[in-house]
């Protein structure tokens, strides 16, 4: 893995203006951050080994506005469809929790935009409000991070994050369970990998197995010795994975439901 050199813009689109970072060549993937917002996790180096990443802002995230009349996941994935139909054209995606949810539903809405996709964790599908973020900070480390060292450091201020907590309340309205995409789920068409943490308290593992059961073309691991954050509790395990089933297509395979190891 080497660094690589990211640089920012802005996508104009109908609703409003979306800030992407992008770096790297190859085949384009669009990297869907989660609820914290924006983050350069080593996993986004991996991808850019191999690859054109680009990483969207979802309005109402550090420092963007709120697109006028945006408000829901599925109104959200319309937005994002936007600026891949008006970047890349057809990319894969990978997405990490809220990001995760973000896209499924975009797989859903617009199967022509999705090549493949990989999922971290998403959220929106906790069944019977199992599982969840912790609201005590020194708990919701925990679940995040089983590495605590491993951990980014947050340099963003108290209030832009409060204001990224607040986007993500205008997208998610609260749902634990998102009843209408868990109905579209069988129509998803892009050859899809799960990934779940072994030790993730906030996504529970009854998700895993919904998305596994409910997707054709779906393979489900689970990456041991990880917490929610897979991207930095395990980004060796996480890239490895993921870079192999976006590179090798249909010749992919993964014993299901199986704890990844180095």
């Amino acid at each position: 893995m080497s660094a690589h050199s990211f640089s920012e813009s802005d996508v104009t689109l109908p609703t409003g203006v979306v800030r992407v970072r992008s770096g790297g060549e190859g085949r384009p993937v669009v990297h869907l951050h989660s609820a914290a917002g924006p983050r350069h996790s080593p996993l986004v180096e991996m991808l850019a080994d191999h690859h054109a990443v680009h990483q969207p802002y979802a309005p109402g995230f550090d420092g963007m506005p709120l697109h006028k009349g945006v408000s829901g996941m599925e109104a959200l994935a319309d937005v994002m469809a936007a600026f891949i139909r008006q970047t890349c054209g057809k990319c894969d995606l990978v997405g990490e929790s809220f990001g995760g949810w973000l896209a499924l539903w975009i797989a859903a809405k617009h199967p022509d935009l999705v090549g493949q996709l990989v999922l971290e964790a998403p959220a929106g599908l906790r069944a019977d409000n199992k599982g969840g973020l912790p609201a005590e900070f020194e708990a919701r480390q925990r679940a995040l991070y089983a590495q605590p060292a491993r951990a980014p450091v947050e340099k963003r201020s108290d209030a832009q994050q409060m204001a990224n907590r607040k986007a993500t309340l205008t997208y998610t309205q609260g749902l634990a369970f998102d009843d209408a995409l868990a109905a579209h789920l069988p129509g998803i068409k892009a050859r899809t990998l799960i990934l779940m943490g072994t030790q993730d308290t906030i996504i529970p593992a009854e998700t895993g197995h919904l998305l596994k059961g409910s997707i054709p073309q779906s393979h489900l691991t689970y990456i041991h010795g990880a917490a929610h954050a897979l991207e930095f509790d395990q980004p060796k395990r996480v890239g490895a994975l993921a870079l192999d089933f976006l590179d090798r297509g249909e010749s992919f395979l993964v014993r299901e439901k199986t704890s990844a190891i180095s």
